[in-house]
């Protein structure tokens, strides 16, 4: 990620822009999640994070360790535009980005390739399509109270 990108994020969240030669509160604060993230997210020095904005590393330093840390419990809303921030789709790099879509094909690949083998009776569809839209997290309970209801079912048969 760059550091021009990490601008555009945090300018499109606050709604300003940050790199104005002010002191003026709102724009210091915008700096600070800048200097964080380009911190956090790039290998640059703090004298290059600084440059990017006309400023000097001392001014980097003094944000990130002075007056980002006073956002949690001072400005919290500034702590969740970094949240909202941190959190975006663009925030990802790239390479998890990838790394992480390739995972998901791999294993969308493997599900594929066996449901294709598997040759359903067709009475049994109905039921197998109402099983795959319980919630992955759910699963463990939805397997339990099938198996309860098989048992049931097998007590009414004896």
């Amino acid at each position: 990620m760059t550091t021009k990108e990490i601008k555009e994020l945090v300018e499109g969240e606050l709604g300003y822009r940050i790199n104005v030669n002010s002191r003026k509160r709102s724009i210091v604060y915008g700096r600070a999640i800048y200097f964080r993230i380009c911190k956090d997210r790039t290998n640059l020095s703090l004298k290059k994070i600084g440059q990017t904005l006309n400023l000097d590393h001392a001014t980097v330093l003094h944000c990130i360790n002075n007056i980002f840390p006073t956002f949690e419990m001072y400005n919290p809303k500034y702590m969740e535009i970094y949240n909202r921030i941190i959190a975006t789709e663009e925030y990802i790099p790239k390479h998890q980005k990838l790394k992480t879509l390739q995972e998901e094909h791999r294993k969308l690949e493997t599900r594929f390739k066996f449901l294709k083998e598997i040759k359903i009776d067709p009475k049994l569809r109905p039921l197998l399509e109402t099983i795959q839209e319980i919630p992955e997290e759910q699963l463990p309970v939805a397997e339990y109270r099938i198996k309860r209801v098989i048992n049931r079912l097998k007590e009414y048969e004896e």
